[in-house]
């Protein structure tokens, strides 16, 4: 219709300025109407350009449109079917066919004028300025006493059939038949399919065009997740190592990937759909289906999830050093995926919501601080407000994956309450197989928990020291016999004799009875002695063995309680498929969830579009 096929591959900026005016007129051509307005159109069109606007004018007109246009270029009024000439004022005065009008102002010229020239449209201009002529009510009460005004204006309004110009009948005769097909009933439908493919290509060839745009969308994940790098040099390469590494680093870096995708995904897609509102409304009119619309946005910001999501993933895996292998790597590309999606589907949500395209920016920011906040990484929350948002799920994917606490969830010991673990003692932990309690926390063949071997202590791994045994037994004391009786008769030569001999051997008897319990005592203080250093050997044994169990173990179990207190939703036994795999799947479930719903919110959003 518009004659400029021939530069359908052009950029409208790059046609000139007649067909720049065709297009503005084709835009409003989609929606088909019949009744079309135009301010000026041939303003700043050479006078060849102006007559083919004209001639399409005419054209469309004959095709069953009612066309008005304002126009201060003459030379074609004469294919108009009516014309109207306002005075100053606003004053009407003259409507009806242009060669009509023609014959109307004549009269109003002098003898000489008409002498001099035929009557144009132009001069027209002049009759009315010149007030010798008439005031303009004049000039509008002239004409409301021509036969004129009772003919196009009067009977017409009073029910009476619109005149219609010989030539414009005669042109419209053969177009009866075609003129059905300017109803909406029968417009051309378009399948959605189809045209969810003509949106994609006309996205793409948007995006293709705008080299910049393009640029800075596939620079910018790249270019943010460099600040992987430079957590790296600053936190360590290595946060995941058992004895170097720190648990704290690694939920910080875990949780700021997760605020990687969504945010940089969100602000990507912010102006997506209120940029396109005149576009989408005016398509809409004419046979535009919504959902093809959204589709077309949709799998294009998926594409960028995807590559956004690689690009931060291997940043980060260059910039850390990261447990598991190349399975781990594409789970958390995925868990990735799943996460920048979600915000892409926030950002298009956003600018969906958005009145307009200023508005955008703060309603994305709105919906972005709770994924940072509510996430549950930053600040303990109940589930049943963390939920809501992508970051949390995408966290708890990425600390599954990476099997942080994989042998904490393995551990029965710690599903026991606070109270109880409290009231064992080292004895009962090894007694129970406590994985990562007492001496096996820092052990990492037990309990590979990140910074838990900066608390092993080699003493621990010592043999228990052995207990001295009994003490010594005390050396009875001695008991000396009673002496030998003296003899009745002292004078008794024999029995004094006899009496002198025992007691001689008693004396010797006693005598040897007091050196070997001399003996035995000195033998006792000796074995005392030896005893008692043994007792404070053993005891500094024990001591040195304890202090270096409780320093091993108390930081080690502080930090294992802190992390079970405030993130043990993130643990998960890896070596347990039955567990770990359904555990991964609820997290992917729940992005796919919010994608879902955001992307049903978009489709009501569009929806309410139509009623306003």
């Amino acid at each position: 219709d518009l004659d400029i096929a021939h530069r359908k591959d052009n950029q409208i900026k790059a046609l000139s300025g007649g067909q720049q005016k065709r297009v503005s007129i084709g835009v409003e051509l989609l929606t088909k109407p019949g009744l079309f307005f135009l301010d000026e159109p041939s303003s700043g069109l050479d006078p060849g350009t102006e007559t083919a606007l004209m001639h399409l004018m005419r054209q469309m007109a004959d095709q069953g449109r009612t066309i008005i246009l304002i126009t201060h270029a003459t030379k074609n009024v004469v294919l108009a079917d009516k014309v109207v000439f306002l005075a100053r004022g606003g004053h009407l005065v003259w409507f009806g066919p242009p060669d009509e009008s023609l014959k109307y102002f004549d009269q109003y010229r002098s003898e000489r004028e008409r002498r001099i020239s035929q009557m144009e449209f132009d001069q027209i201009y002049a009759l009315l300025e010149d007030e010798s002529k008439g005031s303009p009510e004049e000039w509008a009460e002239r004409f409301k006493q021509h036969q004129a005004y009772q003919k196009y204006i009067v009977q017409e309004l009073n029910g009476h059939q619109p005149a219609v110009a010989p030539r414009a009948a005669a042109s419209m005769a053969p177009q009866e038949k075609s003129a059905p097909s300017l109803t909406a009933g029968s417009r051309k439908q378009v399948s959605a399919l189809r045209q969810f493919f003509i949106l994609s290509k006309r996205n793409m060839n948007i995006l293709a065009r705008d080299k910049f745009s393009l640029a800075l969308m596939l620079a910018a994940a790249p270019m943010v997740a460099l600040l992987s790098v430079v957590l790296s040099l600053v936190l360590g390469k290595d946060p995941f190592n058992f004895n170097t590494g720190n648990p704290s680093y690694v939920v910080i870096t875990l949780f700021l990937l997760t605020v990687f995708g969504v945010m940089v995904g969100g602000l990507s897609q912010m102006r997506e759909i209120v940029k396109e509102t005149d576009i989408y409304k005016r398509e809409r009119l004419v046979n535009l289906k919504i959902l093809p619309y959204i589709l077309s946005k949709v799998w294009m910001a998926a594409v960028f999830a995807v590559y956004q999501a690689a690009c931060y993933t291997v940043i980060h895996y260059l910039a850390f050093t990261m447990p598991g292998g190349v399975v781990e790597f594409f789970l958390i590309l995925i868990s990735l995926a799943f996460a920048t999606m979600a915000g892409m589907m926030l950002g298009l949500f956003a600018s969906a919501l958005s009145p307009n395209a200023n508005a955008a920016p703060l309603i994305v920011i709105l919906l972005m601080l709770p994924q940072i906040v509510l996430g549950g990484a930053l600040v303990p929350l109940p589930e049943a407000i963390s939920n809501f948002t992508s970051t949390k799920w995408a966290f708890e994917g990425f600390m599954g994956i990476t099997g942080i606490g994989s042998d904490v969830a393995r551990d029965v010991c710690w599903d026991l309450a606070p109270e109880a673990r409290a009231a064992m003692s080292e004895e009962d932990k090894l007694a129970n197989g406590c994985l990562c309690m007492g001496i096996n926390a820092v052990k990492q063949d037990s309990c590979d928990f990140p910074g838990l071997g900066a608390y092993y202590n080699p003493e621990i791994d010592e043999s228990f020291p052995e207990p001295p045994g009994d003490e010594p037994a005390r050396p009875a004391d001695i008991e000396i016999p009673p002496p030998p009786p003296e003899p009745e008769d002292q004078s008794d030569t024999v029995a004094v004799a006899e009496y002198l001999a025992a007691l001689q051997v008693y004396q010797e008897e006693v005598q040897e009875l007091q050196a070997s319990a001399e003996a035995d005592f000195a033998e006792y203080e000796a074995a005392i002695g030896v005893y008692r250093s043994e007792v404070v050997s053993y005891q500094e044994a024990l001591i040195r063995h304890q202090a270096a169990v409780v320093s091993a173990v108390q930081p080690a179990e502080s930090i294992l309680g802190a992390f079970v207190r405030d993130l043990d939703w993130t643990f998960v036994d890896k070596e347990n498929p039955g567990k770990y795999w359904p555990y991964l799947f609820k997290t992917w479930g729940a992005q796919m969830l919010m994608i879902t719903v955001l992307f049903f919110g978009i489709l009501i959003l569009q929806k309410r579009k139509d009623v306003k």
